[in-house]
């Protein structure tokens, strides 16, 4: 007899945020199973305040959201339509923050396009969005 034992406690708590950061819980096991070390820890790990809106799940339904919204982008129109496919998952997501995905250079020549800057943020997907800054020996070759 097998028992399963359910690991979307994040999901089931409602958190967005939290499920939106699923390498939070891998980073926080694998510490657990290490031998303790270093320094003790004075707090608990939190649950995320803030959501990861270019983790994969979440960005194909604003990928999706946007298509409906038509073409030219309004942050707006996108919100609106994303409101529409999952009210729970994008009820914090703002107008003023679509608007800074938004390319104003290729808008103002009819060209609806997200920055650089977030398509690359996309392809990190649920990878942090910190900078490596680990020099010498420690940095790692393989990109």
């Amino acid at each position: 007899m097998v028992e399963l034992v359910s690991h979307d406690s994040n999901l089931a708590t409602g958190s967005v945020a939290e499920s939106s950061r699923p390498r939070r819980q891998y980073k926080e096991d694998a510490r657990r199973d290490r031998k303790l070390c270093g320094r003790k820890r004075e707090h608990d790990q939190q649950s995320a305040k803030y959501t990861n809106w270019f983790s994969p799940f979440i960005w194909r339904q604003i990928e999706l959201a946007a298509r409906h919204a038509g073409r030219p982008w309004s942050p707006r129109a996108i919100v609106r339509e994303a409101k529409k496919i999952d009210r729970d998952v994008f009820a914090r997501l703002t107008e003023q923050v679509v608007g800074r995905w938004i390319d104003r250079d290729a808008k103002a020549q009819g060209v609806s396009k997200w920055k650089n800057t977030v398509l690359a943020q996309i392809t990190k997907g649920n990878a942090p969005r910190g900078e490596n800054t680990r020099v010498g020996i420690l940095v790692c070759l393989s990109y």
